[in-house]
């Protein structure tokens, strides 16, 4: 499955996707090494903040943006 650059992640899940424990995620979220926005007392990261991190996020939003054309036309057809 694709997931779209603004799909919002819990520390847990970005956690997850980085293959780091949920405890390291928070330490780099408070060291500002890792984006994302703090909302009544939890994280929320998005799929973007995790890709520049892994510093993927170029090519990760144009597969995004290529996954987005093929659906139009899909639809289209």
């Amino acid at each position: 499955m694709i997931m779209p650059p603004d799909e919002t992640l819990s520390a847990r899940e970005a956690a997850g996707l980085l293959r780091k424990s949920e405890r390291q995620v928070q330490r780099y979220l408070t060291a500002g090494t890792l984006n994302g926005e703090r909302k009544n007392g939890r994280w929320q990261i998005t799929a973007l903040d995790v890709w520049n991190y892994q510093g993927i996020a170029e090519e990760m939003q144009e597969i995004w943006v290529k996954y987005c054309v093929q659906i139009a036309q899909n639809d289209a057809a």
